[in-house]
């Protein structure tokens, strides 16, 4: 899969002659609605004879200007490249977005990007699609534009499962409420952060179980304080393991940590670049009288954290 933008040559992009089927949406997550829609793309794309082209953003729109509370991301670029590429597309453009492309008109972005810059004769994007100067734009407005410049709009409704229409917006509060275990329910995989090992305090080392100090790529939604049941990868290896969330108030910490104690592992991986997948949460945190009491929890925690993971 040819990927443009996020750190690749925009100009490397040519419109291929016979044209493309275009996806269009920011994708964050590629959970389950995204997937019908990225299959759609693909089965128009082949029934047409074009290329299949997804067009997103480099960083989320919500996060470019400022001013507001930030859109914590669950899936990095490089992710979401990969899974697109598994799904069947073709290729990937990063778009970047700043102020001067968020005030572009609806039949600007139709004309001089969708049909003009990117060569597209059908679009395919979900219900709740929005374009233009502040988000003006709907897929009716695109579909009456694409009449005007020779393309096609296909508009995919929503997927709902158990009630609950599949959203960004709902894979993230199910990571705030720490309802890590339902996240692959409507994502399609479990929720993993990445991030890097660094020197820690080494409070677990001091009572038996030595933990991994991670450093989680900034700017992700991280779930809230507690223990969880965790998968991580290093240097593809996948280990099982407990992941602890919070300020370890046994020991009188102030500063948030995510510490994660691998199983039957023993090695240096500081420095080490590496993928947390949280399957399911065990317990909150919560102040111990002694080390002791805590080491004799985590001796628990690793009991249920094994089953769950079996």
């Amino acid at each position: 899969m040819r990927i443009y933008g996020n750190d690749a040559p925009y100009e490397t992009y040519e419109r291929p002659e016979k044209g493309v089927a275009l996806a269009l949406g920011n994708f964050d997550g590629v959970h389950k609605g995204h997937t019908a829609l990225i299959n759609r793309l693909v089965f128009e794309a082949k029934k047409r004879g074009l290329s299949s082209l997804v067009y997103t953003f480099e960083k989320h729109p919500m996060n470019v200007f400022g001013g507001g509370k930030a859109v914590r991301l669950i899936m990095t670029n490089d992710r979401k490249a990969e899974i697109m590429g598994e799904l069947g597309v073709d290729g990937i453009f990063f778009e970047g977005f700043d102020r001067e492309y968020a005030s572009m008109d609806c039949e600007t972005f139709a004309r001089d990007i969708v049909r003009g810059k990117l060569g597209a004769k059908v679009a395919v994007v979900g219900s709740n699609y929005s374009f233009g100067q502040g988000g003006s734009g709907t897929p009716k407005t695109l579909a009456k534009l694409g009449k005007k410049y020779g393309f096609e709009v296909v508009e995919i409704e929503p997927v709902v499962i158990d009630g609950a229409v599949v959203s960004s917006t709902l894979l993230r509060e199910l990571i705030g409420g720490g309802r890590v275990d339902e996240y692959p329910v409507y994502a399609g995989r479990p929720y993993t952060i990445p991030g890097r090992v660094l020197h820690g305090r080494e409070v677990g080392r001091s009572i038996g179980f030595p933990t991994a100090n991670i450093v989680p790529k900034r700017g992700f939604a991280i779930p809230p304080d507690g223990v969880y049941a965790t998968v991580t990868k290093i240097s593809g290896a996948l280990i099982k393991g407990v992941t602890n969330i919070g300020r370890n108030p046994t020991f009188g910490n102030n500063r948030r940590s995510v510490e994660t104690h691998l199983f039957d592992v023993t090695g240096d991986f500081y420095g080490s670049l590496i993928d947390v997948t949280f399957v399911k949460k065990l317990r909150d945190e919560v102040k111990f009288e002694s080390a002791e009491a805590l080491s004799r929890q985590i001796g628990k925690d690793k009991e249920n954290a094994e089953e769950a993971l079996r």
